[in-house]
């Protein structure tokens, strides 16, 4: 389970995740979908920027920006014509804006 003693309400579909279940999260508008280890889908009401600050201090980096992804679940870094993806275990391929690289690169640098 995933705890926070922040003065943030934590979202409820936080209570029945771990963080090790989370594959990533897509942004859709004002919700957010969660990609689950086991193949399966849930959406939540709450946007991206929350659980963006409610995973700051886990593995979980924004990749772009509608995508944030758990760094266990990284397979490999792809780098075609200079734009730059990662490979999830289940096989999804997700691109990292240009400016994102250098960050990502800095804070994980044995995923390059």
């Amino acid at each position: 389970m995933l705890d926070n003693n922040d003065a943030m309400k934590t979202p409820k579909i936080l209570k029945n995740l771990s963080q090790e279940s989370i594959c990533y999260l897509e942004s859709s508008i004002n919700y957010t979908l969660f990609f689950l280890k086991d193949g399966r889908s849930m959406v939540s009401g709450y946007n991206i920027k929350v659980y963006e600050a409610l995973f700051e201090d886990m593995d979980f980096i924004k990749v772009n920006r509608s995508k944030l992804i758990n760094v266990a679940f990284i397979k490999k870094t792809l780098c075609v014509d200079n734009t730059y993806s990662v490979i999830l275990q289940n096989g999804d391929e997700i691109n990292i804006a240009r400016r994102r690289v250098n960050k990502i690169r800095d804070l994980y640098p044995m995923m390059f």
